[in-house]
């Protein structure tokens, strides 16, 4: 799959349309996710707890208000996840993968935006990928 046009948003809802990529520098498509998006610092301090567990094609989207250090843990969620960090420019700088409840953050310089998919789901994703959470 290539690299598309995307629009639409949401505010913590699985909407219609809302879809984030993570792309390799070649164009190929490494993850295709449906998003919920966690915009306010309320919605991310709950982050995965505050919604469902995540289906095997969604992710939660944490918008950050400005690029810096960024640490997030698994404490409150029952399941393991994958937490993809990118910068700005869509750049992503790191992947984590958390053990369901593991309770040690991880923290990660220049980042804009995490998301945070179900554990394997983002195992071909690699730093240097770009995201793109239109």
């Amino acid at each position: 799959m290539r690299l598309a046009a995307l629009t639409g948003a949401c505010l913590l809802c699985a909407c219609g349309g809302d879809r984030a990529l993570v792309v390799a520098p070649s164009g190929e498509a490494r993850l295709s996710v449906a998003i919920r998006r966690a915009r306010t610092a309320e919605e991310r301090r709950a982050g995965l707890s505050a919604i469902p567990p995540l289906g095997p094609d969604e992710g939660l989207l944490l918008e950050l208000p400005q690029a810096g250090t960024a640490c997030i843990t698994n404490a409150p969620v029952s399941y393991g996840v994958d937490a993809v960090y990118a910068r700005a420019d869509g750049a992503v700088v790191a992947v984590e993968t958390f053990a369901a409840g593991e309770a040690d953050a991880r923290c990660h310089d220049a980042v804009l935006q995490i998301l945070e998919v179900r554990a394997g789901a983002a195992s071909l994703v690699r730093p240097g990928d770009r995201l793109v959470a239109p």
